[in-house]
């Protein structure tokens, strides 16, 4: 009996997301005008053609096939070196008996390994429905008897995929979407149908929509952060870098643990961040700093106004920055790039500014709420200590702040200005995980950093 053979789909995060396609089958990748569906299996062709594999593109077309290259070679990825055989597509819809024969004997010539027709729902578009089914069964014949991967690009919309003969007889049907968000357009994978994969992984994989990108250099799909499997937690203490702050903790902050310090405009918490990422560079804790107000440029010149030089730590590694505008950010994008300047950087510890800046690119309260649930999940796998900072508006008492995303930490420190004094105040509302005091002190922001009083004020 003979087995799938498993083989790349040509595009690396796809591949990561699915293990590659099984071949002989056969894939449908179907969508609206202007998703990247050609993109998609031009990337796909390419890259198969680059690994020596026989290829062959049969475009249902009006365009010759010369202008069809002059398009396709804008692209990045594209390698002219697989086989084209056009079809006209008006000659398809009237006379589609013709157009199979047709397409069978440039199989027969070419004998690919992988075969795309684009798009394949225009053929049989002359017959009644009856007929147009039995057109498909008979061009799905033609196809089994091949042993190759096919790749049929079907224009359809979402509803039509379940009446559709072709997705009844597709392996496989990956739809591409489009959602409009005010000036922004979000494009969105679902693997609909995905036979001969992991069974394991299956209900994860069709039961989610990933986003994806389209440029000159190809198809990128952003696969959702996941917590590392089968980690093992490490509940050593680090030093925060604020002296005081450690034995309000209990002893430091747990090395995995996700703190979030919470204070209006002007209480220090970007100081704050600054303080810990210098503590851990001390103490050989390369870090990640990710934040959206400012450059890197303005965050080592804010280091150094306190005295801690970074810039060394940069030119060795240990030091990475992200800084986006919010506005224009793929929130899995963004977390795939974190992933990834992590595991580059060996990063121990982690600063997220401004988690509130996350409301531009991700105005949906319970999405944001997940990616930020993934994202300290993540962290905590890998047993990374993280701080995240984010705006309150003002109150009468320290400790009385609506926080939002405050469950999802597990610390919450609070800095507060007073009204009626203009001192500031530093408190802990949350320590998961270990016992911590509940005194709120007096601190103060020095050319040395932020600095506490020794004396309990209250509590």
């Amino acid at each position: 009996m003979e087995e799938l053979k498993n083989i790349s789909c040509g595009i690396k995060s796809l591949d990561e997301l699915l293990g590659g396609f099984r071949s002989p089958s056969t894939m449908l990748i179907a969508g609206t005008a202007g998703v990247g569906k050609t993109i998609m299996a031009l990337q796909m062709l390419s890259e198969a053609a680059r690994n020596g594999e026989s290829t062959l593109y049969i475009p249902i077309t009006t365009e010759k096939e010369h202008k069809l290259r002059m398009y396709h070679s804008t692209l990045d990825f594209f390698d002219d070196s697989f086989r084209v055989h056009p079809i006209n597509r008006q000659l398809s819809e009237k006379d589609p008996l013709t157009t199979l024969i047709d397409i069978g004997n440039v199989i027969d010539s070419a004998k690919p390994d992988r075969l795309v027709i684009d798009p394949v729902t225009p053929l049989g578009f002359g017959f009644v429905e009856q007929e147009r089914r039995r057109f498909f069964y008979t061009l799905d014949s033609m196809l089994q008897e091949r042993d190759m991967l096919t790749l049929l690009v079907g224009e359809l919309v979402r509803e039509e995929l379940h009446r559709s003969v072709i997705s009844h007889l597709s392996d496989g049907i990956i739809y591409l979407s489009r959602a409009d968000k005010g000036a922004r357009a979000d494009h969105y994978l679902e693997f609909v149908k995905m036979r001969g994969i992991d069974p394991g992984k299956r209900p994860e994989i069709t039961s989610c929509k990933y986003l994806y990108d389209i440029t000159s250099k190809g198809f990128t799909v952003y696969p959702h952060l996941k917590p590392e499997n089968d980690f093992r937690l490490d509940d050593s203490r680090v030093e925060a870098g604020i002296p005081g702050l450690d034995c309000m903790l209990g002893g430091g902050m747990i090395r995995y643990s996700s703190t979030l310090v919470a204070g209006k405009p002007g209480t220090g918490k970007k100081i704050f961040g600054l303080q810990f990422i210098s503590q851990g560079l001390q103490n050989s804790e390369p870090a990640l700093v990710v934040t959206f107000d400012d450059s890197p440029h303005q965050l080592l010149m804010d280091a150094r106004r306190m005295g801690w030089d970074l810039l060394p730590y940069i030119d060795t590694g240990q030091l990475r920055f992200i800084c986006t505008n919010p506005g224009s950010i793929y929130p899995a994008e963004h977390a795939l790039r974190i992933k990834k300047d992590i595991e580059a950087a060996g990063a121990t510890r982690v600063f997220f500014d401004g988690i509130n800046n996350l409301e531009i690119s991700i105005p949906d309260h319970l999405k944001l709420r997940g990616y930020l649930h993934s994202l300290t999940s993540y962290l905590k796998s890998k047993n990374i200590t993280s701080l995240f900072t984010t705006d309150t508006e003002s109150c009468d008492c320290p400790g009385d702040e609506r926080i939002d995303f405050a469950y999802i930490m597990d610390s919450v420190v609070i800095l507060h200005s007073s009204n009626a004094n203009s001192r500031m105040y530093m408190c802990i509302t949350k320590s998961r995980g270990t016992k911590h005091k509940n005194a709120v002190r007096e601190y103060s922001i020095t050319e040395e950093g932020i600095k506490l009083r020794t004396d309990t004020l209250l509590g």
